[in-house]
């Protein structure tokens, strides 16, 4: 059985099974295999940059290197933000119970990206935080699921059916699209008429 999630609510402490809701238990899935004449099953494989050389599954793999092109060991990287600053690695969130103290509004829920949903099992004793979700009640947190630099923004929150359900996302970044310059109307419309002054009418010759 997975390791559950554990929310600290008031002065208790739930424990939640998961059960993540994706696309193939919704609505199935199909695999798709090639085969040779021989009705062998055929694998993916990667051409060498010497046109001639197939490397099969397992036969590559990524390292890290200085910028002088030498190799790297991964504990020796320390990781930054773009202005250069120490960041600090997050526990993952099964590590340690999550305190629910913090709510969201449905507007700032839609504004982010989820890719991911979890189902949640609600243990006895769970009844008045069940309540609150079925009446509306979002609750935020920062979620990692193996810890890491960059938490994901996690809401709790009941389905319409009224099943305990985890969001997990990230805010979405919006860019609105626009002319790159606002022109006058009037001032096109003098353009044109300048230019059609400009033309030559042939039948004047």
């Amino acid at each position: 059985m997975a390791k559950p999630l554990i929310f600290r609510h008031g002065k208790s402490e739930l424990s939640f099974q998961l059960d993540k809701l994706d696309r193939d238990k919704l609505y199935g899935y199909i695999d798709t295999e090639a085969h040779d004449s021989q009705s062998r099953v055929c694998q993916l494989a990667i051409l060498g940059g010497d046109g001639k050389t197939l490397v099969g599954r397992g036969g590559s793999a990524l390292q890290y290197v200085d910028p002088d092109g030498n190799y790297c060991a991964r504990t020796l990287l320390k990781p930054v933000s773009p202005e250069g600053k120490p960041l600090t690695a997050v526990p993952s969130s099964f590590a340690t119970p999550i305190v629910l103290d913090q709510r969201a509004s449905l507007d700032e829920y839609l504004s982010h990206n989820v890719k991911s949903v979890y189902l949640l099992t609600p243990p006895m004793g769970a009844d008045d935080l069940v309540k609150e979700l079925r009446g509306g009640a979002i609750y935020t947190f920062a979620f990692s699921y193996r810890g890491g630099l960059n938490p994901n923004v996690g809401f709790l929150f009941a389905s319409s059916e009224g099943i305990p359900t985890l969001a997990v996302g990230q805010k979405a970044r919006l860019e609105f699209v626009r002319l790159a310059e606002i022109t006058d109307p009037e001032e096109e419309t003098e353009v044109e008429e300048a230019a059609d002054d400009d033309e030559m009418d042939f039948g004047m010759m």
